[in-house]
């Protein structure tokens, strides 16, 4: 089940939340953990559809709600959220990788959220994958009844 949201703010510009599912198959290549397998694993892309300003508070806790409202009507959701480095990004911060830069604006982004709604149960598991001297970095966001099935699966691929 593929699904996705679009979200809009007042300065024109439009960000799809897309959410695809890994299928069992897919997750039993990496592990056989009953657990895990028990999990629904949704991939979380980020896309631009309008727009060029800098994505602002309000966008961010917009695309926030849209995850946590659908990870709150799947309970056994697991979000996952790779930071690639297929684009550059604006950033002030020229010392980090774009997937760097990625990355701590997303758990900066969670971490917000989850603070300013009184959220609890729910963390953001961060990975970095060393990739041919090049660093990768990936979030799951999943209850925290799941965490050790998500870490089992997290530290799998960080070996692969």
């Amino acid at each position: 089940m593929d699904i996705s949201f679009d979200i809009h703010n007042d300065r024109g510009d439009q960000i799809r939340v897309a959410l695809s599912y890994y299928d069992t198959e897919s997750l039993q290549a990496f592990t056989n953990d009953p657990l895990t397998l028990t999990l629904v694993f949704y991939d979380v892309a980020l896309v631009r559809l309008a727009g060029d300003n800098p994505v602002g508070t309000k966008t961010l806790n917009a695309i926030c709600d849209v995850l946590f409202r659908f990870m709150n009507d799947n309970e056994t959701a697991v979000l996952c959220f790779y930071c690639d480095d297929l684009t550059d990004v604006s950033r002030r911060h020229n010392e980090f990788s774009p997937q760097e830069y990625r990355s701590r604006l997303f758990s900066k982004m969670f971490d917000l959220y989850i603070k300013s709604n009184r959220i609890t149960g729910v963390v953001n598991y961060r990975i970095k994958i060393e990739d041919n001297g090049k660093p990768r970095f990936a979030h799951f966001i999943t209850p925290e009844k799941y965490l050790p099935a998500v870490q089992l699966l997290g530290n799998i691929i960080m070996e692969k």
